[in-house]
């Protein structure tokens, strides 16, 4: 028993320097990762940013044909004051109420955008200017905030998964 006691000091020292060297390594493996990470990443955010930006065309083109190639075969618009559209078919049907009705005049600013997992990412954004309702002939200043999860395909291409948005400006009275 004794024997045993004295062995196990130098077993734990022994292990300590082994795995001191093992954490070494791992941690050179960890920093080649993060490399190769962050040019994911960065390419992650490059297409993203191209759909977002195709996104705003279609926005203020007012065409759903425009828009649906952008979405998930299962994504979710959510509007406020609506239930979800989810699914193509129901996207497009709120997409075709919504142009039928507004043209928008708007820009997205970025806030924030975080690439959560190789095909997952979600983006934070900001949008103002103005739209026209073309019942009333009136145009309105727009402004809101908006959520955007993204989904990269197997073709290597970001689409919106999800989009919910939030009017910031007050409302009408």
């Amino acid at each position: 028993m004794i024997k045993e006691l004295k062995l196990k000091p130098v077993l734990l020292a022994a292990s300590l320097l082994m795995s001191s060297g093992y954490l070494a390594t791992t941690r050179v493996l960890a920093n080649e990762q993060a490399a190769v990470s962050e040019a994911a990443v960065a390419e992650a955010k490059a297409g993203i940013s191209e759909t977002l930006g195709a996104y705003n065309d279609a926005l203020n083109g007012g065409k759903t044909a425009a828009v649906l190639p952008l979405y998930t075969d299962d994504g979710v618009f959510m509007p406020p004051y609506s239930s979800s559209a989810i699914g193509k078919e129901a996207v497009k049907k709120a997409y075709d109420t919504v142009f039928a009705e507004l043209k928008f005049h708007v820009k997205f600013n970025v806030a924030e955008m975080v690439v959560m997992a190789p095909s997952w990412a979600f983006v934070r954004t900001n949008s103002a200017g103005t739209t026209d309702h073309h019942s009333t002939g009136k145009s309105t200043a727009e402004a809101n905030q908006e959520l955007f999860l993204f989904q990269k395909g197997d073709d290597g291409k970001w689409r919106i998964a999800r989009y919910s948005f939030s009017p910031t400006n007050p409302s009408a009275k």
